[in-house]
């Protein structure tokens, strides 16, 4: 069972290497007949598109992912100010200096409450 495997390989690859020297003979037949300057200008345009392309994928990535860091920083940012303005608010004591800036402020102190008997 091994031998029919391998001979089968062996037929498949040694089709697949015709087909590309045949291909290969074609290809060579057509740049034989095309000038010199259409090849040259031909293997310019395709080393640069071969450098382009990958060149465009990365920076494309690098700007996405420094447009992702850049949206982190300010989102933490965001939420530090707005934790240390409630930080601020909460730990700030009550002071009679605060009481200053009012003009009708007046302290009242509540000792008791006396409910009517229609309120309760």
């Amino acid at each position: 069972m091994k031998d029919s495997n391998k001979q089968y390989l062996y037929s498949v690859l040694r089709q697949a290497w015709q087909e590309l020297r045949v291909m290969g003979t074609k290809a060579g037949q057509v740049l034989m007949r095309t000038p010199l300057p259409r090849i040259l200008m031909l293997c310019i345009g395709l080393a640069l598109l071969i450098t382009l392309i990958p060149l465009i994928l990365t920076l494309f990535v690098i700007f996405m992912l420094v447009k992702l860091l850049l949206l982190v920083v300010m989102i933490n940012v965001r939420k530090n100010k707005v934790s240390n303005v409630h930080a601020e608010q909460s730990q700030r004591s009550w002071s009679y200096k605060d009481m200053d800036d009012v003009e009708d402020a007046q302290l009242v102190r509540i000792e008791q409450i006396n409910y009517r008997r229609n309120d309760q």
